[in-house]
């Protein structure tokens, strides 16, 4: 990126995981939001030393509780000016459903990537046993039971290495990578050609509304955003430099020569508000002409972390490719 203005590192490490089905089960297609509910509930369940009947936020242990630091993190202190108002810290991990298969026989694989980020990163521990949990309590409205089957993780090497197989760990803890990285691939932005392909629905707020338009600029914006709240509120003291006026001027100056973008609308059903919801996002394809090599780390970045709202539960996953 453009050695003006450096990111923040931010240690992430990035699980395998597979379960498999007990008894026949049918699930929604996408199911980002239901592993990450089943996965909070669960969570609490195994961490929390106070019982149900403690609201989070009034609770005497939060700074220091696993299921908090993971699942429903808080602004403990006044954030920096650009991060006034947000309601919550952005929560350090993410959900990456593998594919949209809804029936399941008995035996059947269930796969999906957990991605974990900062001080989240020392707790794979606890969120592997909660993953253990949510599959036995149950997945989908007929609450049918899965197992965890196997867990694999990252290594810097681009390896994986299995650290969880039929009911025993494996090995010790995998080494930690940091973003930005090339550990999973070098996006290679050194030319002036690029498509950036929205692989889930992208849901981006401009003046209160979800925008249903997408430029170059906006997309570096959020991704930047998501980038430093990140390294702020769980990487203790990043570097980070607020001043990044000038990147996105340089994005401004980047054209977008065709945009093939649709929305796409996503019901998931939500367990707090006890209702269906409607989700959209931006999904397609966006090609650009410009330059492009400041962006490089940075987009690199935002394939591992996703953009946008809805991040936690795979909405927001992005890949870049270079065009000769």
């Amino acid at each position: 990126m453009d050695p003006s203005y450096p990111l923040p590192a931010i240690p992430y490490l990035r699980l395998a995981v597979t379960l498999r089905a007990q008894a026949p089960a049918y699930l929604p297609p996408f199911k980002g939001s239901l592993l990450r509910g089943a996965f909070g509930h669960a969570l609490r369940r195994t961490v929390c030393a106070m019982g149900p009947d403690q609201p989070c936020d009034t609770c005497r242990l939060r700074q220091a509780c696993v299921y908090t630091r993971i699942f429903e993190t808080f602004i403990e202190e006044t954030p920096p000016p650009f991060l006034r108002g947000l309601p919550s810290s952005p929560r350090p991990y993410v959900f990456e459903p593998a594919d949209e298969t809804r029936g399941f026989a008995t035996g059947d694989p269930l796969s999906f990537g957990l991605l974990l980020f900062g001080q989240a990163t020392e707790l794979q521990a606890y969120a592997q046993l909660a993953i253990e949990r949510m599959a036995a309590a149950g997945l989908g409205s007929r609450r049918t039971p899965f197992a965890l089957s196997q867990v694999r993780a990252l290594a810097p090497d681009g390896a994986w290495r299995t650290v969880f197989e039929d009911g025993r760990a494996h090995g010790p803890a995998v080494l930690l990578p940091c973003l930005p990285a090339h550990d999973e691939g070098n996006l290679g932005l050194d030319g002036t050609r690029a498509t950036i392909r929205l692989l889930t629905p992208l849901r981006l707020k401009s003046r209160g509304e979800l925008a249903t338009t997408l430029d170059f600029r906006s997309l570096v914006f959020a991704a930047l955003r998501r980038v430093l709240e990140l390294a702020h509120f769980h990487v203790p003291g990043a570097a980070i430099d607020w001043s990044f006026r000038g990147l996105l001027d340089r994005a401004a100056a980047v054209h977008t020569v065709r945009s093939s973008l649709t929305w796409h609308d996503w019901e998931r059903y939500s367990n707090r508000q006890q209702t269906h919801m409607i989700f959209g996002g931006l999904l397609g394809t966006l090609d650009l002409e410009g330059d492009l090599a400041p962006f490089s780390p940075l987009f690199r970045a935002a394939e591992i972390l996703h953009v946008g709202k809805g991040a936690t539960f795979g909405l927001g996953k992005i890949a870049v490719e270079p065009k000769p």
